[in-house]
């Protein structure tokens, strides 16, 4: 214990406590990733640095909050500051800027020299929160509680003191209304991650099971990737009809790239939809990579020219409803001889992707790997109208499988179809 490295030291940049006009650091991510260490590294941090002084640390019970979030492997009383705290403490010496404390366990509270005091709190008991105020609160494990609703209601009456009241919410997702809420609110810092970016300090015999095992299932989303997904209804695309399956490159028949192109770069503008996929000669197709993002004219011509050449694609089929003939003069003028077929959307998205849906059902289509952002546009798309954004890298991903479910023996020229 010589040499105890600082937590900023041995953190990933996305355990590092965040910057931002935020009210909760909301850590939704994988098993193993390490949220209990990022959750008590920066509780201790931020006591120690002499800003909060009033702390709540909720577990589900009274019991998990001692056995894991302060007695635990990556508790308080494991964190980096603890440690040299502790190391000084025996050396007979104060370490600079670290600050001693004493866990009270009978009394369930930690108290700091400078008069910093934490509560230990069982969420079951969520009422015993009535009548205490805090400006800080740690909560480890939110979606398993019994009464998630009923204790963030208590979580908000009783942030109430200093300048910066602030939570910290450590949690593996679980198909919960209020998480969902929680996540997209504006006050609130979201993180994610997976647990196999926590590898390194965990068994190889583990992570290869799970990546085995659960790594391409519904439920390795939510338990190894963090990914918060609730089953909606009336939606296109069934949570369950997203598969995976890798291929080689030479048991691709043919390859192409769906394009729904933005005409326009802002903070506010769409993003342009670039999705590769090919039709294996087991006549299944194969989703193979998203380019997708907010690209200038130029810009997303260049990428999609550039996928054209890595993916050594056949054709490129182009949505010309913004643009017209401009979006192909565009690809054209950069790379002259790919093959483009432009497209009209006539009909209505849901219209047009319900069939792609059903190919997805019927185990027709499989992904390459996870492609997060367009599979969260597929969950999202609804028979109900009501999605947010629009659904840009979906709109690319249709017109190319459009494109490879209808093949047949026909030459690749610059050619019109409406869909």
């Amino acid at each position: 214990m010589n040499d105890i490295k600082s937590w900023k030291e041995i953190a990933r940049e996305n355990q590092m406590f965040p910057k931002g006009d935020w009210s909760l650091w909301m850590i939704l991510a994988g098993r193993g990733f390490g949220k209990t260490r990022t959750g008590a590294e920066n509780v201790m941090e931020l006591v120690n640095s002499g800003k909060y002084n009033r702390i709540a640390i909720i577990g589900k019970t009274i019991l998990e909050a001692k056995s894991i979030m302060v007695e635990g492997i990556s508790g308080l009383l494991s964190t980096t500051t603890a440690q040299k705290a502790y190391k000084n403490a025996e050396l007979g010496s104060s370490a600079n800027n670290v600050m001693k404390f004493r866990y009270y366990k009978s009394k369930n509270q930690i108290i700091w020299e400078n008069g910093a005091v934490a509560y230990l709190i069982g969420a079951d008991n969520y009422d015993s929160m009535r009548g205490l105020q805090f400006d800080l609160i740690w909560v480890d494990e939110f979606a398993k509680f019994s009464h998630p609703e009923e204790v963030w209601t208590q979580i908000m009456f009783t942030l109430r003191l200093g300048e910066n009241p602030i939570c910290i919410m450590t949690t593996t997702p679980r198909p919960l209304e209020i998480l969902k809420e929680l996540s997209e609110d504006e006050k609130t810092h979201l993180t994610n991650g997976s647990t196999f970016e926590n590898k390194s300090n965990l068994s190889a015999r583990f992570v290869e099971r799970m990546e085995a095992k659960y790594m391409k299932t519904t439920y390795g989303k939510q338990e190894l990737y963090g990914e918060l997904s609730l089953e909606k209804k009336n939606t296109v695309w069934k949570e369950e009809s997203v598969r995976y399956r890798e291929i080689d490159k030479d048991s691709l028949e043919r390859v192409v790239i769906g394009v729904d192109p933005s005409v326009s770069v802002s903070e506010n503008s769409d993003e342009t939809g670039i999705i590769v996929a090919g039709l294996g000669f087991d006549e299944r197709i194969y989703v193979l990579d998203d380019l997708s993002g907010k690209y200038t004219p130029p810009e997303w011509a260049k990428t999609v020219c550039n996928a054209y050449q890595d993916y050594q694609a056949s054709n490129v089929i182009v949505e010309t409803n913004n643009g017209g003939d401009l979006v192909s003069e565009m690809i054209k003028t950069i790379h002259p001889n790919i093959p483009i077929t432009q497209t009209k959307a006539i009909k209505g998205k849901i219209t047009r992707a319900h069939p792609i849906a059903l190919l997805y059902e019927s185990n027709r289509v499989f992904h390459t790997k996870r492609f997060e952002k367009l599979e969260k546009q597929m969950r999202d798309l609804s028979y109900d109208k009501k999605t947010k954004n629009s659904p840009d890298r979906v709109d690319a991903l249709v017109w190319a499988i459009h494109d490879l479910k209808s093949m047949g023996t026909r030459k690749y020229h610059i050619s019109s179809i409406e869909f």
